[in-house]
């Protein structure tokens, strides 16, 4: 496995202790507001914010296809909330830590949350299901997004 954390070189060989150390750091003021924990296939769950407030997300890869999945709580509201990250925003149109990843307030989560379904991932390679998850994968479709990222690709499309 690999440990992709905002700001920092990627960890290869991941430990439970590399995990936590990247945990922690998410927690402190001036630290990275996302961590990546991927397998050798790419598929991989992740978890963005700051604050106190998570979103926690995995990716099933196949071919060059996904399926892209948002962790939710049983029972929470489908109302809106924001999620704030990055500590550089892309566009320069946000502070530090203050992009802002809108979600379903079902979809808001802590930091010992991200723990236990990143160390889960580190030992057993899948989601755990001792959450729910919804199949966010159209949100990442090209329309979905505002900014300048890239969020599809299809073949034989030109634009």
């Amino acid at each position: 496995m690999k440990l992709i954390l905002e700001g920092r070189p990627d960890i290869r060989d991941v430990t439970n202790d590399d995990v936590l150390e990247a945990i922690e750091a998410m927690a402190s003021p001036h630290g990275p507001t996302f961590v990546i924990l991927e397998d050798d296939q790419r598929n991989y769950t992740q978890a963005a914010g700051t604050d106190g407030r998570y979103v926690i997300e995995s990716r099933d890869v196949y071919g060059e296809g996904f399926t892209h999945w948002r962790a939710m709580r049983d029972g929470a509201g489908e109302g809106a909330a924001t999620i704030r990250y990055r500590q550089r925003c892309p566009k320069g149109k946000h502070p530090p830590r203050g992009c802002p990843l809108k979600v379903r307030a079902g979809e808001v989560f802590s930091l010992r949350d991200v723990e236990t379904v990143l160390l889960e991932f580190l030992s057993s390679a899948s989601r755990t299901e001792a959450l729910r998850w919804r199949d966010a994968s159209a949100d990442f479709g090209a329309a979905a997004s505002d900014d300048d990222e890239i969020r599809d690709i299809m073949p034989g499309r030109h634009l």
